[in-house]
């Protein structure tokens, strides 16, 4: 079968099988909207996304289905849809050739064919046309959904302005502040439109309808658009209208999408009531009817998110609202086994337009056997083709350098590593190394081991050279270097690891190196240390000598990918200790990296003993995303009387109610007070003891 071919029916295949999926979850929605949150109602929808998108069959004989293309294909594919029984017969029917005719078989009745003679699906050059037929109904629905979104964000954006009513900007921070929201979107408004939208898929922005405000409602209106940029729901709808365009043909997917965006509106108005009094939620309900009176949808085919984007939806989202409760235990683990089951149901529900169009096996039965497919092709294709687009990128070498003499030096190859050139497409290492392509000029260890007794290993490499040259090394506790492989060819070599320290590299010379492989065979516990890089030896090095100090910044920023986190935590004490200074960059690598609560009581300790400067307010902004409410109370208290208004502020959200209070109290104890701006900004973070001892 040609490639268009195959891809239409791998497509059809996924759809009818999403289409299982998404029927199965709509004949159990009576039940889960029921018994189970809005929450879990729209983020099932995912499963029918991925059973769209995955391309994998899990054969099981109660539940796997295949629809045959035709029975007047080629040998090989009608094979394929033989059964068992079929084969025996046919195998009969063979051996019964020889045998001498006993009976004259009956003739046909007149005005009948055999049935085996007629096709049961269309012929393979009609599927070629229907997957001509696809692509252009897929370019055709993907250019009428952009447009229409053109057109409506160019309506919307024409004469939309920023907004500057402070109460509304006010309203959003403290909203943002509260459901932990790192970045502000912006506000516009715009007579274009008539009720709230957010918009926008990498910069998602708020527009409000140009008209005067009734600012109780406000609040409930900007934390419901908020919910929506905090969940990232575009991304959601247009990863669904996406594959819409690409299974037009399907039906069944555009009830899904409609359930879809109606469980999007509902799991949104339950983040909200999460949040709301009982008049709040009366309140919340008026605006939903008010939204009603007035046509603010965008149509369906233009991902966008409103307030209330359908009016048949009214009645159930106001009976959400009404029958609004809280999350049981009982619920939670309810939803966490039906998710289990649905998730084995779809992985099961596959549905095969033909031979090979579910790319992905799983055998229920026979694990070991070997499945090569046109997706696997394909992708093998592609992949070549992107190694062969690396490979061919030229690459300059100082052929006066060291890395250049190394490959027939064996002193320089016995020595540390030493390459000017070491770049890699799609590198595996460890015991098992593949690569795809390579560009090598000089020496590089792959594997370190330090060995108290002699010890073999058993190596299997195999690579092949298109520039320059390669190979793979031994080097001997002596500084001897040992050839393993320097052809290419398959190899198998047994080396022995003699006492001390033995290291395996690659050594190349201006070399472009494809399709590399080496399987190292043998048990690290045969050995004192294994290492997989010299990197790697040098951290654990450096862990060895915490201790005793003698340890340096640079070598410690240079390691700290390779070394465990507690101890570059140790290390970073230590280099405290030693009254060494950090930039904010370097502070805030060391922060990521390491054990980060530990590492922040650490320089809150440093900050409170004088031994390091006090970061500055903008440093301390970087790193309070990874450290723990504990230590970035510590790290505040330990400011004492320069602590700011603006970063205690900055920092309200990530500290417990309790560490607020006592930074808050210090802030105080240094002689400062709070204006009734700051004191309305920051309440939001605090309980009623702190609140009520800060208003006497």
């Amino acid at each position: 079968m040609n490639m268009l071919k195959q891809i239409f029916l791998c497509v059809l295949s996924l759809s009818l099988s999403g289409a299982l999926t998404g029927l199965l979850i709509l004949l159990i929605r009576p039940v889960t909207k029921r018994f189970l949150s809005k929450r879990w109602n729209y983020y099932i929808w995912l499963l029918v996304i991925a059973r769209l998108m995955l391309p994998v069959s899990v054969e099981m004989d109660f539940w796997h289905m295949t629809l045959p293309v035709s029975v007047n294909g080629t040998q090989e594919e009608n094979e394929m849809f033989k059964s068992d029984e079929a084969k025996e017969t046919e195998a009969g029917n063979a051996g019964a050739e020889d045998l001498p005719i006993l009976e004259k078989p009956k003739a046909q009745k007149a005005g009948f064919e055999p049935i085996t003679d007629k096709p049961i699906l269309p012929k393979p050059d009609l599927w070629q046309a229907a997957g001509i037929l696809w692509v252009l109904g897929v370019l055709i629905t993907l250019l009428v959904k952009i447009t229409d979104y053109r057109k409506f964000t160019s309506c919307v954006k024409k004469d939309w302005t920023p907004v500057s009513d402070s109460q509304v900007l006010d309203a959003e921070e403290n909203i943002c502040k509260r459901i932990r929201m790192k970045k502000l979107p912006k506000v516009y408004e715009t007579e274009a439109i008539s009720g709230p939208i957010t918009v926008g898929l990498f910069n998602p922005v708020i527009v409000l309808p140009k008209q005067e405000r009734e600012m109780e409602q406000l609040p409930m209106i900007l934390h419901h658009e908020l919910a929506h940029v905090k969940r990232k729901d575009l991304w959601y709808k247009w990863l669904y209208q996406i594959l819409l365009c690409i299974h037009w043909f399907n039906p069944a997917l555009y009830l899904v999408g409609r359930r879809l965006n109606t469980d999007c509106e509902l799991s949104c108005d339950e983040m909200v009531l999460a949040c709301l009094t009982k008049d709040g939620k009366k309140a919340y309900g008026n605006i939903l009817l008010d939204a009603a009176q007035k046509s603010i949808s965008a149509g369906r085919r233009i991902p966008s998110l409103t307030l209330l984007e359908k009016k048949q939806d009214l009645k159930e989202r106001l009976k959400g609202i009404l029958q609004y409760k809280e999350k049981s235990g009982l619920k939670a683990l309810l939803s966490v086994f039906l998710s289990t089951g649905l998730i084995t149901l779809s992985a099961c529900s596959s549905i095969e337009a033909g031979p090979d169009s579910m790319p992905v096996h799983i055998a229920g039965e026979n694990w070991d056997e070997e499945y090569t497919s046109f997706w696997d092709e394909m992708t093998s294709w592609m992949m070549a083709s992107s190694v062969e687009s690396f490979l061919a990128e030229p690459v300059y070498v100082n052929k006066n350098g060291d890395a250049w003499r190394a490959y027939e030096d064996d002193e320089l190859i016995a020595g540390a590593d030493v390459t000017d050139q070491y770049h890699m497409y799609i590198y595996k290492g460890g015991k098992q190394i593949e690569c795809n392509g390579m560009f090598l000029n000089g020496a590089n260890s792959v594997l370190i081991v330090n060995a108290s007794k002699e010890t073999e290993i058993q190596i299997k490499s195999v690579f092949e050279v298109l520039n320059g040259k390669f190979k793979l090394v031994h080097v001997l506790p002596d500084g001897t270097v040992e050839v393993v492989n320097e052809t290419g060819e398959k190899e198998t070599s047994h080396i022995t690891m003699n006492e001390g320290r033995n290291v395996i590299k690659f050594v190349g010379q201006e070399a472009k190196v494809r399709d590399l492989k080496v399987d190292f065979s043998f048990h690290e516990k045969d050995f004192e240390s294994v290492f997989y890089s010299e990197d790697a030896e040098q951290a654990e090095a450096v862990k060895e000598r915490i201790k005793t100090g003698d340890i340096s910044k640079e070598e410690v920023l240079e390691l700290l990918y390779y070394m465990d986190s507690e101890d570059l935590s140790h290390a970073f004490a230590r280099l405290l200790n030693q009254g060494e200074t950090f930039d904010k960059d370097e502070l805030l690598d060391i922060i990521i990296y390491s054990d980060s609560e530990l590492s922040g009581r650490y320089l809150a300790e440093a900050v409170r003993n004088k031994e390091v400067a006090v970061p500055a307010e903008t440093t301390i902004s970087d790193i309070k995303y990874y450290l723990g409410k504990d230590s970035l109370e510590q790290l505040l208290l330990a400011l004492e009387d320069e602590i700011t208004f603006d970063i205690l502020y900055d920092c309200a959200p990530y500290l417990s109610q309790n560490g607020l209070g006592n930074c808050l109290a210090q802030y105080m104890e240094a002689g400062n007070s709070l204006t009734g701006l700051q004191f309305q900004k920051i309440s939001i973070y605090l309980d009623e003891d702190t609140l009520n001892q800060i208003k006497l």
